[in-house]
């Protein structure tokens, strides 16, 4: 087997134990993007203009949320470390559980956007554009994220530090990712909104992993 699909098949099999690693951020999606139809003046128009926006932020705190214990588990049970020395590469490993990291996050909440969109009444021609920004644009998120994760494993309480390194860096994937269904609901195309999202989503699955392993090496030796 393969050390990318051994370090997949380990987290999925981890998080299935700890099924509150896989609870506790959709749940936190799904009250923060409905906290907004709550507090506002219920008019449509004004609800379907600000949806998308609050969806991706929503994505955005869901996954720092997941973020700071990623490492930390591993960290203290010593597996991260006997992982760094080990003849197999680091990279491969890391980007197998970052993957895993995604589908047990990113991909859920991705597939739980088309339920929100009903709630700020978003027309069913625009929630496939919203699901396919997410689903481009969350890997690049959980990517990055892991970097700050990294750099921060050695801290009991890193979160905080997390989003201070890494939200700045996710602010071109949240421009274009919202911006995709303020562009179609204007009518106009997706594709360059889309391409951008892809584009940052190979550049960030080439490098993150060599960041990551780069990143626990120098943390913990």
């Amino acid at each position: 087997m393969s050390t990318l699909s051994l370090y997949f098949l380990r987290e999925w099999k981890l998080m299935f134990r700890n099924t509150s690693s896989l609870i506790q951020p959709l749940v936190f999606f799904v009250i923060i993007a409905l906290l907004f139809p709550f507090s506002l003046p219920a008019e449509s128009a004004l609800l379907q203009k600000i949806g998308g926006g609050v969806i991706w932020v929503s994505a955005v705190l869901a996954t720092l949320l997941s973020l700071e214990s990623m490492f930390y588990t591993d960290y203290i049970d010593g597996s991260l470390e006997q992982a760094l020395i080990h003849p197999r590469s680091v990279t491969l490993a890391m980007l197998g559980k970052v993957l895993a990291q995604w589908t047990g996050t990113g991909l859920i909440l991705s597939c739980f956007s088309p339920l929100l969109c009903l709630t700020f009444n978003i027309p069913s021609s625009q929630i496939w554009v919203l699901f396919a920004s997410l689903i481009l644009g969350t890997p690049s998120l959980t990517l990055i994220g892991a970097i700050g994760a990294a750099l921060t494993v050695t801290l009991r309480r890193g979160g905080v530090l997390i989003a201070i390194i890494i939200l700045p860096l996710y602010i071109p994937i949240l421009i274009f990712g919202a911006g995709t269904l303020t562009q179609a609901a204007q009518g106009l195309p997706i594709a360059g909104q889309l391409y951008a999202l892809a584009a940052i989503l190979a550049l960030a699955l080439t490098l993150a992993p060599f960041a990551i392993a780069g990143a626990l090496r120098v943390t913990i030796e």
